[in-house]
This record gives C-alpha cells, sequence and structure tokens, in this order.
C-alpha cells in the first residue's frame, strides 16, 4: 500500500488530487485512515492511499511539476495575507457575521 507524507496547508482532498488523481479518492483516504474528510491534517502526518491512482495522467502532471496543492488556510491566515483586521469592524454580513431571524413563535 502506498502512503503520502501530508505538507504544511494541505487537506484531505489536497492530498487525494495530487496522489490519486480525483476528488473522490479523499472519501476512500478517509476511510482507510480512519479520519474525518474535514478534520484538520498536520504536517509530516502519514496517510495510506490506494495501491493505484485514480487518474495517473493527473498525478504524473504533479510530480513532474513536482507540484503540492496547498489549500487548506485558516480564516486568521486569509485575514492576515489580505491585511484585514478582526472584530466587528471588520466583519462583513452574511460572509463571517451572519444575520439569523428569531422569530419568537413558540409552536
Amino acid at each position: 500500500m502506498n502512503t503520502a507524507v501530508i505538507t504544511s496547508d494541505q487537506s484531505l482532498l489536497d492530498v487525494a488530487i495530487q496522489h490519486s488523481g480525483s476528488l473522490e479518492a479523499a472519501f476512500d483516504i478517509a476511510m482507510q485512515n480512519d479520519i474525518s474528510l474535514t478534520d484538520d491534517t498536520t504536517p509530516g502526518q502519514i496517510v495510506q492511499l490506494a495501491d493505484e491512482p485514480d487518474n495517473a495522467d493527473i498525478t504524473n502532471y504533479y510530480a513532474v511539476g513536482n507540484l503540492q496543492p496547498a489549500t487548506a488556510i485558516t480564516t486568521e491566515e486569509i485575514n492576515d495575507t489580505l491585511n484585514i483586521g478582526e472584530g466587528i469592524e471588520f466583519w462583513g454580513i452574511e460572509y463571517d457575521f451572519i444575520v439569523s431571524a428569531d422569530t419568537g413563535i413558540i409552536s
């Protein structure tokens, strides 16, 4: 069985596309490693992969270009990159400040 070492800011979706060539493989990787698809990963974490990639053309593209997708960035990292502050004066309605209505009706 093949394994992959997770690098900084990689999600299971990143690992799946890099090593299996499909996003669908993320479900198999999660099940094989007894983790949730949405769990945060840790750099250096080793995960088991299927023996054969789903799409060899895509995995070859990543291998030849030495590319490692890393899309698991946090809101804090986005804010730091965009130089966005934190707090109510910086929140965007329906983005990180969710408005909901409480009708007060009891049924």
